[in-house]
């Protein structure tokens, strides 16, 4: 996990505090209090509850560093090691937080790596052996020790990863088309795939392998899913009409459709605290829902944008992924101007 010119290289890489917009009169809503400059390529992020570190995935672009997986001081967003992923980028993340293990999702290479936190080491790059196939989301089933990675197609299908072995063992078939976010309830072994081709929700139970049903999402082209395994309800972000569907989790039935901020695409729960929150990639911003109400508590400002968001369930801490606008042009094109806040990781706080 250690580089030697790690620090030295990063040397440019400049934390910098932002102004939270103003929002709802709560006393205790949320602010965007710090955002740092953290590679190039951002994508997915997860926090790692023992300490509370942020691992954040960075492909790399031209003349930045990259592929690594950067860890991040969970208060001042300061990049403090890295991962080294070679030339097979990551770009999803899962944590299994009790055998301390980081996957990443490499759908540019058909793969998924398997990385010991503890050290920093690559311990597996895991393949399905097909000639073609789309990683995209993972999620870990940390009571059975297996990861669950969305294989995106027509028809999908998700991967199952053996956590102690690090091989992939089988797939979980016919998942839909275009299977992208994925949920697990560790307890009731059930697996929940949104299909955003279909405009639905699949259900696996993941001791048989079975597709015991499926539903309505409530909305189109839905992206990514979080669970309230307490309360029984799937949030589900609709990435074209910038809505928030709110489902029960056994039967399907629509609880409540929420305009978010444009394009939402990451979602996360904050079961603790009862929040909900989407990353709203084309509006640059962080929605930030009442979990009882449905009321929207604020909206956040990020000026990047925003792509995937992680919570720490102790502190109540958001991160945020912002990417930078694309480069490519075609011949002819002025290039877009590139966001103030493109490319950063955002603390949201109380």
């Amino acid at each position: 996990m250690h580089h030697s010119k790690f620090n030295q290289l990063l040397s440019k890489a400049s934390v910098v505090a932002l102004t939270a917009a103003a929002g709802i009169g709560l006393s205790h809503a949320q602010t965007l209090s710090t955002s740092a400059k953290v590679g190039g390529g951002l994508y997915e992020i997860v926090v790692d509850h023992s300490d509370g570190a942020v691992y954040v995935a960075s492909t790399g672009q031209r003349d930045v560093l990259g592929p690594y997986i950067y860890k991040l001081d969970p208060e001042t967003l300061a990049a403090v090691d890295s991962i080294a992923l070679g030339d097979i980028p990551g770009f999803g993340l899962g944590i299994n937080q009790k055998t301390r293990t980081l996957y990443t999702s490499n759908t540019r290479s058909n793969s998924v790596h398997a990385i010991d936190l503890k050290t920093g080491k690559l311990l597996a790059t895991i393949s399905n052996g097909a000639e073609k196939s789309h990683t995209r989301e993972i999620v870990v089933d940390e009571k059975n020790n297996k990861a669950y990675v969305s294989d995106v197609g027509d028809p999908s299908a998700i991967w199952v990863i053996d956590g102690k072995t690090h091989q992939y063992l089988y797939s979980l078939e016919n998942a839909g088309k275009t299977a992208t976010g994925l949920a697990i309830d560790s307890k009731k072994g059930l697996l929940y795939v949104t299909a955003m081709g279909d405009n639905e929700v699949l259900v696996y139970n993941t001791k048989t392998r079975e597709k015991v049903t499926s539903f309505p999402s409530g909305s189109k082209s839905p992206i990514n899913i979080a669970l309230d395994q307490k309360g029984n309800r799937l949030f589900i972000t609709d990435s074209k009409n910038s809505v928030l569907t709110v489902l029960n989790a056994s039967t399907g039935e629509l609880l409540q459709k929420i305009t978010v901020g444009e394009n939402p695409i990451g979602v996360s729960f904050d079961g603790k605290r009862n929040r909900i929150y989407t990353a709203n990639r084309q509006g640059k911003s962080l929605t930030v829902i009442d979990g009882s109400t449905y009321e929207i508590v604020k909206e956040i400002p990020t000026n990047g944008l925003s792509n995937t968001v992680a919570v720490n369930p102790k502190t109540g801490a958001a991160y945020v992924t912002n990417k930078q606008v694309g480069t490519r042009v075609r011949e002819g094109q002025t290039p877009p101007t590139p966001l103030p806040n493109g490319d950063t990781v955002s603390l949201i706080t109380f």
